[in-house]
């Protein structure tokens, strides 16, 4: 007698079910989600930091352009075309916002132009700063608001940033008591 002996091969030797590759697929796309999930909340977190930080600067730089122009002038700034221009008048030998120093009195008259802020001594347009999308000037006795929205900024500051720079030079003026000339010549 003959016998036929089948021989089975272990469970480990025939490969993987059918349901162990689902599970381990579902596990995979369940990983592979999540990891997308997380560079898609990374990346946007990173696109807005940049818009904060293009803002900032643009901020940065407006503060510091105005505030010099405004507290060196001995007049009050002049708020033009219904908020879109400031006229600041300056003294000679004062800094003017192209880096020079006009050796006779001058006015800067700063404008937003094509996303640019501009300033005009009589020279024609210089551009100062890009990236601003909109600006608005207002003024309430020595001091003055300027309303600054930056390009692409998140939208908590689509209506804008405001500066509040007051003209300290017109207090100081006003406050510091001067000798009068009659009493300097006697």
């Amino acid at each position: 007698m003959f016998m036929c002996q089948v021989q089975i091969a272990p469970l480990k030797l025939r490969g993987y079910t059918l349901i162990e590759l689902l599970v381990a697929m579902a596990a995979g796309l369940f990983l592979l989600s999540g990891v997308a999930m997380s560079y898609t909340a990374i990346k946007s977190t990173v696109v807005a930091s940049k818009e904060l930080s293009h803002a900032q600067e643009v901020i940065r730089y407006m503060s510091q352009v105005m505030t010099r122009s405004i507290k060196q002038t001995h007049a009050e700034p002049e708020v033009e075309n219904g908020g879109a221009a400031l006229r600041v008048h300056q003294e000679a030998l004062r800094l003017a916002c192209d880096g020079s120093v006009p050796t006779a009195n001058y006015s800067e008259l700063y404008t937003l132009s094509n996303g640019y802020l501009t300033c005009d001594i009589g020279n024609g347009p210089v551009q100062l700063l890009r990236g601003v999308q909109a600006l608005n000037f207002a003024q309430s006795g020595i001091l003055t608001s300027i309303t600054v929205t930056p390009k692409d900024v998140p939208p908590q500051f689509k209506e804008g940033l405001q500066i509040d720079i007051a003209a300290n030079r017109l207090v100081l003026d006003k406050a510091v008591w001067k000798v009068p000339q009659e009493r300097v010549n006697n």
